[in-house]
């Protein structure tokens, strides 16, 4: 493999046609900038520059290695002039993992915040955010096999779940529970509502997922074991809100999950504000990418305007 080093002195030699001068632009004695183009002939068995009256000129092999040299110097340069602009914020760009409700809302909210806080990274229309809709699960495993850089995740406090030696977790904020009934319910405008009082009612819950255990332990905690009726799969299952839009029955979600009209859906508190959902930003141990760390700086303070998701 060719040095760099030499090659640019080598340049150097053949830009000033002499030694002595190419010594000078690049910082070096003379005899050192000989002894290098000395070493580039010896490592490729060919004389590359030859001394006349108008002082060095290139051998054809000279010629040809210059001109790959000015190419390689090019593309080294612009390396480092892309590079700078990653370190300074000027450029980047973040695989950013996301469950169903931030994408729709934390995401927005952070690409504003972010072009706020970073105007340079966003020239041009850039697109800094690439949004990929993952569970937990997935975005744990996409930033250990760095397939993400960053994720906003969640993890329900009644099922802690550590995310394992690759991944750190900075907590943004919590979400609370809220009960979702039919707005013309009877107790839709209550301060807040406990299980025990919905327990004649029909509970609409997932047929599977975090969302479908959400339920179970809200009843099971209040002792109560009323109708139920499955709707919907997975974390944050919309067809349930359908229903209770729908005057089927009522669920029990996070206040960050409500996504149906508001018209049509009454969110009271759960009595005594438990289980939240502790909302976090998960990055893979040790990144220090600029764009990536700046990403989670933005959805921290994302986190805190939320004022801890009470």
């Amino acid at each position: 493999m060719l040095d760099v080093g030499k090659l640019a002195t080598l340049r150097a030699v053949l830009a000033h046609g002499s030694f002595s001068a190419a010594a000078g632009a690049v910082g070096l004695t003379q005899p050192a900038v000989s002894r290098q183009v000395t070493l580039l002939e010896r490592r490729l068995g060919t004389q590359l520059v030859r001394r006349t009256q108008r002082g060095v000129l290139p051998t054809e092999a000279g010629t040809i290695l210059l001109e790959h040299t000015e190419a390689i110097l090019a593309r080294l340069s612009l390396a480092e002039a892309q590079i700078a602009d990653l370190a300074g914020l000027r450029g980047g760009r973040v695989r950013l993992g996301s469950f169903f409700t931030a994408l729709v809302y934390l995401s927005s909210e952070l690409a504003v915040l972010l072009e706020e806080r970073h105007p340079a990274l966003f020239r041009a229309g850039a697109a800094v955010i690439e949004d990929v809709l993952v569970d937990r699960g997935g975005a744990l495993r996409g930033l250990a096999a760095g397939e993400l850089d960053v994720a906003i995740v969640f993890e329900h406090a009644f099922e802690p779940a550590p995310p394992g030696p690759d991944v750190e977790l900075v907590q943004l904020f919590d979400d609370p529970p809220r009960v979702l009934l039919p707005a013309a319910h009877p107790l839709a405008a209550a301060p807040s509502v406990s299980a025990a009082d919905l327990r004649r009612e029909t509970w609409i819950r997932a047929h599977d997922g975090s969302a479908a255990r959400l339920v179970d332990h809200v009843l099971e905690s209040a002792g109560v074991r009323p109708a139920t009726m499955a709707a919907g799969h997975g974390d944050e299952p919309v067809e349930a809100q359908a229903f209770v839009a729908a005057g089927r029955g009522v669920t029990v979600a996070h206040r960050l999950n409500v996504l149906l009209d508001p018209a049509r859906i009454a969110a009271v508190p759960l009595e005594g504000g438990a289980p939240v959902r502790h909302v976090q930003a998960a990055v893979g141990r040790g990144q220090a990418a600029p764009a990536a760390r700046a990403v989670v700086d933005a959805l921290v303070e994302v986190g805190r305007r939320r004022g801890g998701g009470g």
